[in-house]
């Protein structure tokens, strides 16, 4: 128990220790004294520590600008072998640099070996110099990573020069151990894992390395990776704008010139992606034993970064296509397109480790790339990237052990009919791909993504690369209606083979009408059999099934279909419904048409497009009687799951619904984004991001898709990468302008930057959709508010003529004009709008007095009113009428009302104690957005906000 107790009072000391050094490195100045008082049996460390740092400081107390040329092919000074530096005997030379020199050194104190680096003589009165060293010292103690070199100490000579004890590193470099020849694939990824971990570590500390190297790769003798030399290391731009901008100028060319970025060689500024790609360039060199840039001179190696694309030829033909992916990503010359977050790179080198896609398998996912158009939108690649992922998610109990996922789409088969027979050969593809998702070990793209490519003109190849899938099923159909005898119906599908454009199988059915459902599971069994998969029984029986015998029925089904994926409309949605009503009209038993029409329902009222209780109970009574015609139908349990979700947030009944479905319907996209939505609403949004990565996978060329992707990356405040899937989803639907509304969110929440905020509503389109549109002026008049700029808030909002009514939030126009009025001290005309909503909120609570929105909304008014203790009531009923333990996202808005409401009746403790607790979970509050909205204004005196705004804690 003594032994136990002395390890978990250690670990606290080296937790304390850790923040101690962190608030040291931000400039603060912690109590040494109580430090060393709370952790007495520690105090020697503490204070060689906290020496290590003033000696540090001391060492380099005048700092001066100068040229980066002077860091170039120094020379060396004194040799310092066998001679001492503090305890430190020196041994050998072990490397040169532009930033120091490096020897093996024996610690005579500990007995152990260490590396001393020291500056060159020449560099000794660089005042740059020494500022670039000194910088080391602090980066290189601000990181901890087992793949980072640590320090250990900083030794000051009297002379003014200084020396850096570092960790030795025994083993090759990685240039070593390359030396012009490629490593084993599983070695390679294992390598460039660590890398990417150690790199990711730094990133997270706001450190970029910038001169990533095979030589700056250490590998010890039993295999594990330490990244060396921060020499060049700077911060990042939003962590330290000061030594951005004396130590790293733009326009100089700083760096290893076969590694550089395309920015980096043209000397422009530089952020993390500039490491990703020199991870890029590693990675390809320990796969191809070559360099993916390389010329005679520095000169021509750095044209041919900034000109050339790398040969991808060369990468082994066994390079899984996820990795392949992965290189292409690190190695776009465009840092914008390029990966935005190394960490991403680790787990999916992590992932194909694990996974043991190195086998057999490996070979069939990887392809030639000759004369390949590398097409691939902003953001899809990282979709494809995931894909090697997928396997997780399938139930094992279903799948063959040995199988792996074969990525399929099948294309809108073409027309080849009259033009008002088109509905039905988007029908039959639609049929068709649904029959093929049945099966377990075939991941077949969403129709919605798949339906984008309807008469394109992008080659197979294309296709397969923007997908991220390995066959391609597409065909023609014809329906013909002789004048007399019965309707038939020709199908002429083939499936290709994305890699070398290979027709597998191909087939002619020439059928009546009436037999259409044989031909499309004939179709699907023989994709099966070309695709060399066996069949489960019940996958079997699901190709086989048969909706409906009656034909016409039939018809009107398929063209439900069209009008219920065509948008969230209203009136796509009514459309929608006559359709399927005169499907189950025709045929009483067509148990696929009354889930479909149960769904229809739901979705009208989840929209808000009929809210009453009757338009749920048609819902309910639709899905209970496809149930009752066939139990088993994955569609029916699909919908009684929605139903249960939108009509009833009944979160658990909808998921044991949808765990249903996903016996049979692994690969159901709809399926997955249910269930993300769900796991969002119930607080868990790291299961939720993986849930709505999986929905995106499955439907990568949809931007609703990749914006619910970005929503859910922002509540967990993981911004940057938030950023890159919004700009995914404005690339795939540029006309939409809800997605410029969330990415100019982003810059508020993450940097409080109303500037770059309006630089991308500017963007954004103003001819669409009224609804959206709204929102983005309803963003404009938030940006207003926070710039101060009120009267151009209320010059806005008078254009604004509906009311904020969505699942979040109501709030009266009447409520928004108060609030502006009253943070322009116009307290008369706040009175008189702040009384306008209390009456329509009071109303609206009469209607609906379970509705958390007008309870919030009518504390606020209240508050405005000067009625403290009704304020108070109605702000803490709507957190007890919707509590984040229940609703984990739209409760957040009830709580942070409720802190509104404690600042406008001047409770400041309350309404900080709030504040802290919404910053301390997933939401939408931030440290920057407190400083920019005014309604905390009265708080920014109060010490504790002020330190709440300050340190973030």
């Amino acid at each position: 128990m003594a032994d136990s107790n002395s390890n978990n009072r250690e670990n606290d000391f080296e937790e304390a220790l850790r923040q101690f050094i962190e608030a040291r490195m931000r400039g603060e100045k912690p109590d040494i004294d109580a430090f060393v008082n709370k952790y007495p049996e520690f105090e020697n460390q503490i204070r060689q520590k906290v020496q290590s740092f003033r000696k540090i400081d001391a060492l380099f107390d005048s700092v001066m600008r100068s040229e980066e040329n002077e860091f170039v092919d120094t020379t060396t000074g004194d040799d310092l072998v066998g001679q001492k530096v503090g305890s430190f005997e020196i041994v050998e030379m072990i490397g040169r640099g532009g930033m120091g020199v490096v020897y093996l050194a024996h610690d005579t104190r500990l007995d152990r070996s260490v590396a001393v680096k020291s500056i060159p003589a020449e560099l000794q009165a660089s005042s740059t110099a020494q500022s670039r060293f000194k910088r080391e010292a602090k980066l290189l103690a601000s990181l901890n990573h087992p793949n980072i070199a640590v320090i250990h100490e900083i030794i000051e000579q009297d002379e003014g020069g200084g020396y850096l004890i570092l960790e030795y590193i025994p083993g090759q470099t990685l240039a070593e151990r390359i030396a012009n020849k490629p490593l084993k694939l599983e070695e390679a990824l294992s390598i460039a894992q660590q890398v990417a971990e150690a790199v990711s570590a730094a990133h997270n500390k706001g450190v970029i390395h910038r001169d990533l190297k095979p030589g700056n790769i250490k590998i010890t003798p039993d295999g594990r990776v330490k990244v060396l030399d921060f020499g060049l290391a700077k911060a990042s731009v939003s962590e330290n704008k000061n030594v951005e901008n004396t130590v790293t100028q733009p326009g100089r060319v700083i760096g290893t010139p076969a590694y550089m970025s395309p920015e980096q060689a043209r000397g422009k500024e530089t952020d993390h992606r500039t490491d990703i790609w020199s991870f890029g360039c590693i990675m390809y060199e320990m796969l191809t034993g070559r360099l993916p840039f390389e010329g005679e001179t520095a000169t021509d190696t750095l044209a041919r970064i900034i000109e050339r694309k790398p040969d991808w030829d060369v990468l082994p033909q066994s390079t899984p296509m996820n990795i392949r992916i992965l290189l292409r990503r690190c190695l776009e010359k465009n840092p914008h397109q390029r990966l935005g977050d190394i960490k991403n790179a680790a787990l999916e080198i992590r992932e194909t480790l694990s996974l043991g896609l190195l086998t057999e398998s490996a070979s069939a996912l990887a392809v030639p790339t000759k004369s390949r158009k590398v097409a691939m939108i902003f953001g899809v690649v990282i979709i494809i990237v995931l894909s090697a992922i997928a396997v997780r998610f399938i139930p094992r109990q279903q799948a063959q052990p040995s199988s792996k996922v074969i990525r399929l789409v099948v294309l809108p088969f073409e027309n080849l009919g009259s033009v008002e027979d088109e509905y039905f050969a988007d029908g039959i593809s639609e049929e068709i791909m649904s029959r093929l998702s049945t099966i377990h070990t075939l991941g077949v793209i969403s129709r919605t993504s798949a339906i984008q490519y309807k008469d394109s003109n992008k080659a197979i190849r294309e296709i397969g690369e923007e997908l991220g899938v390995e066959y391609v099923l597409e065909g023609t159909v014809r329906w013909e209606r002789p004048p007399e005898g019965p309707s038939r119906v020709r199908v002429t599908p083939q499936l290709i083979r994305v890699s070398d454009d290979t027709h597998l199988w191909s087939e002619r059915y020439d059928a009546v009408l009436a037999d259409i459902f044989q031909v499309q599971s004939d179709m699907a069994e023989q994709v099966a059999q070309a695709l060399d998969i066996t069949l489960l029984e019940p996958e079997r029986q699901a190709i086989k099934s048969k909706p409906t015998e009656n034909t016409e029925a039939y018809d009107y089904f398929l063209r439900g279909n069209l009008y219920f994926h065509r948008s969230y409309r209203e009136t796509d949605m009514k459309s929608a419904l006559q359709m399927y009503e005169k499907a189950v009209e025709l045929d009483p038993r067509f148990a696929l048409a009354y889930a479909a029409i149960s769904e229809v329902h739901a979705q009208i009222y989840w929209y808000y497009y009929d809210r009453s209780e009757k338009r749920l109970t048609m819902a309910e009574a639709a899905v209970y009687k496809a149930l009752e015609i066939n139990p088993g139908l994955p569609e029916a349990h699909r919908a009684l799951g929605f139903y249960y979700y939108w009509g009833h947030l009944e979160y658990d009944r909808a998921l044991e619904q949808f765990a249903i479905t996903q016996k049979s319907r692994p690969n159901d996209s709809m399926l997955w984004e249910g269930i993300s939505y769900i796991q969002r609403r119930q607080g868990k949004f790291e299961q939720a991001l993986t849930s709505i990565m999986k929905a995106d996978e499955l439907n990568p060329r949809t931007s609703i898709l990749a914006g619910q992707v970005g929503r859910t990356l922002m509540l967990l405040r993981k911004y940057q990468q938030a950023e890159r899937y919004y700009d995914r989803a404005i690339s795939m639907a540029p006309d939409l302008p809800l997605a410029y509304g969330h990415k100019a969110r982003i810059y508020v929440q993450a940097e409080g930057s109303t500037e770059k905020a309006r630089a991308v509503l500017a963007e954004a389109p103003q001819n669409n959709k009224s609804e959206e549109n709204g929102y983005i002026v309803n963003s404009l008049i938030m940006l207003d508010v926070f710039d101060r700029n009120y009267q151009e808030a209320l010059d806005k909002l008078s254009l604004v003529s509906e009311d904020i009514d969505d699942q979040f939030n109501f709030i009266p126009n009447s409520l928004r004009y108060a609030e502006i009025y009253g943070y322009m001290d116009e307290n008369e005309l706040a009175k008189k709008y702040y009384e306008d909503a209390r009456s329509i909120l009071e109303a609206k609570i009469q209607e609906r007095y379970e509705d958390a929105r007008f309870h919030s909304a009518l504390g606020i008014a209240y508050a405005g009113l000067g009625r403290k203790e009704d304020a108070i009531r109605e702000g803490k009923l709507a957190v007890k009428l919707l509590p984040v333990a229940k609703e984990a996202w739209r409760g957040l808005f009830k709580v942070e009302a409720l802190a509104k409401i404690y600042v406008m009746v001047g409770e400041s403790d309350a309404a900080i104690e709030q504040l802290e607790y919404l910053l301390s979970i997933p939401g939408e509050l931030s440290i920057p957005l407190l400083r920019l909205d005014p309604a905390w204004n009265p708080l920014h005196n109060h010490p504790h906000f002020k330190k709440l705004i300050e340190t973030g804690n």
